[in-house]
């Protein structure tokens, strides 16, 4: 298996009561363990909303892990270590809910990482049944294998940067919404996920359309169109120079106006967003109109129109004719 658990404990934190910091490992020899720490793991890896970030220079976290990573202390110490600071941020903001800190050192295609997932409670439903007794009982349960972490880490254990690839949900903080598991606990700087980036882009292209080009849907399924072929023949890279150039071969004006629109916005030239995202975020355009009428399409037809013709009148309204339509 290319992805495994070489260790893993649990630690369950409070700050209306006692925690508990365990000082046994966890049994990751137990098919049920194995399970769902590996699942929510994988999440971790795959999810298009990680994040990419690297440690302050100052960070707490940074230096414990420097330590085990040298050998100098070892699993359990660490996992206490880390344990104890969450612990801290709880006790310093009484809205931070009670949770599990699961800590696991993974093995990935021989790459080592240390994964920190805080694993929040969830309200699940039991049945027992003894005799004439027979009941539901509400108690709390660990996030379901299929359920979702929304504060978590995978951090590099293959040389002094220690790379970090995390998850995280704000939390509103004394008033103010704070990214506490990067800002507070890990104490790093974070650059935009994948997911994030595609977002950013479709935000300026719709701006970008709504002013030069009167809103034109055509030309906006035009840009989607050539960044999902982007993605698919570069290996999930885009290039922003290798769409402007598709989108406007034959206005280098607009198409110089496109790129410097993006560069100011901070989308740098080349961007490793992944064909999943890309296609996730700009395959389909929607043409939605003041009537409530909305016509979703693939972005690629309105390249073709032997398939679909868009055509913008000078009162900004738009006609779009459907040609050929086979019924399924």
């Amino acid at each position: 298996m290319a992805l495994n658990i070489k260790k893993a404990i649990l630690h369950i934190l409070r700050s209306d009561a006692p925690s508990v910091f365990s000082q046994a490992e966890l049994d990751i020899d137990s098919e049920t363990c194995e399970t769902f720490i590996l699942k929510h793991v994988k999440k971790l890896i795959n999810n298009p909303a990680t994040r990419t970030a690297l440690f302050k220079t100052d960070s707490e976290v940074y230096q414990h892990m420097g330590a085990y990573q040298n050998g100098a202390v070892y699993f359990k110490e660490t996992s206490l270590t880390l344990a104890q600071k969450m612990q801290d941020l709880m006790a310093r903001f009484k809205q931070l809910p009670p949770c599990a800190l699961l800590i696991a050192h993974i093995a990935n295609k021989g790459a080592e990482s240390l994964a920190i997932l805080k694993l929040g409670y969830q309200d699940a439903y039991r049945h027992s049944s003894k005799g004439e007794d027979n009941q539901i009982t509400k108690t709390q349960a660990l996030p379901f294998a299929s359920g979702k972490v929304e504060n978590a880490c995978l951090i590099g254990l293959d040389g002094a940067a220690m790379p970090i690839n995390l998850i995280e949900k704000h939390e509103v903080l004394d008033g103010n919404a704070v990214l506490y598991f990067s800002e507070l606990f890990l104490e790093c700087d974070t650059s935009p996920s994948k997911k994030e980036q595609a977002q950013l882009i479709n935000e300026i292209n719709n701006e970008f359309v709504q002013e030069y080009h009167h809103n034109n849907p055509k030309i906006t399924a035009k840009i989607k169109s050539a960044l999902v072929e982007e993605a698919e023949n570069e290996e999930g890279f885009v290039s922003i120079d290798n769409v402007a150039a598709a989108v406007f071969a034959e206005e280098p004006e607009e198409k110089t106006r496109y790129i410097e629109t993006l560069r100011e916005a901070g989308v740098t030239t080349d961007l490793p967003l992944g064909e999943r995202v890309v296609r996730a975020q700009f395959a389909t355009q929607k043409i939605k109109g003041e009537n409530g009428v909305e016509i979703k399409f693939p972005a690629s037809l309105a390249a073709d129109e032997d398939e679909l013709e868009i055509t913008p009148h000078p009162d900004g309204t738009v006609s779009v004719l459907i040609k050929r339509l086979r019924l399924v």
